[in-house]
């Protein structure tokens, strides 16, 4: 009978054929929701990872940056360093040449700065390496004396030694003429000057000072005559 039904275009058993259309579109909505799904995961997913990636390379920009920077900072340092060492350097080299030079200008300050009525004259200065030589005329010992004293008191000046004095008789022109002027014995002497060495530090000197406040200077002295 059933059959017959169908064969004459009604169907007797309406809802099964709803039942699978129904099933069916319950599937393709479980499938597109799950492709949905799925592809809202894999989107979240892929946005996450490349927040992540943009985020360390913002790191990394600024750790490069800061790592440039204190390169920068090292690089400025050790050349400064190296600046400073040049400089100690040089200081240390320049050192030796110049302590003979400042000594030398102070003792031709001191020598500029004698009393002008000292009677001496000085002829002749000669730089060595820890001494100055000095060659002077002196009326007399006691004035060349005097005149080497004020130079013990130069900073540096180990001591003032006079090597060698020797008498000599000079002629004054006489205002008249065919008169002869008389004879004036000068002292022709030559002094060293020591100075201490390099390094070395000062030791306390012996008493200067004598019962006159005079300090003794030790003379070699050559009472010969200069041949006229």
């Amino acid at each position: 009978m059933t059959s017959a039904a169908i064969a004459d275009g009604f169907n007797l058993l309406p809802h099964r054929s709803r039942k699978r259309r129904a099933l069916r579109r319950q599937r393709l909505a479980i499938l597109a929701v799950a492709s949905l799904a799925g592809c809202a995961a894999v989107g979240s997913v892929a946005g996450w990872d490349a927040f992540e990636r943009m985020r360390l390379d913002d790191r990394r920009i600024a750790l490069d940056a800061t790592l440039r920077a204190s390169n920068a900072a090292l690089d400025e340092h050790a050349r400064l360093l190296r600046v400073e060492a040049e400089r100690r350097r040089a200081r240390e080299a320049a050192q030796p040449l110049a302590v003979p030079r400042n000594r030398f200008l102070a003792l031709l300050e001191a020598l500029a700065d004698a009393p002008p009525r000292t009677d001496v004259v000085l002829q002749r200065v000669t730089q060595r390496a820890d001494e100055v030589e000095l060659a002077a005329l002196a009326p007399d010992s006691q004035t060349a004396a005097r005149w080497l004293k004020r130079l013990e008191n130069l900073r540096g000046v180990q001591s003032v030694e006079v090597v060698e004095m020797k008498r000599r008789a000079e002629t004054r022109p006489s205002v008249k003429r065919d008169a002869v002027a008389p004879a004036i014995d000068r002292y022709e002497f030559t002094a060293l000057v020591r100075y201490e060495a390099a390094g070395q530090k000062t030791v306390a000197a012996p008493a200067k000072a004598s019962a006159k406040g005079e300090a003794p200077m030790n003379f070699r002295t050559s009472n010969k005559r200069n041949p006229q």
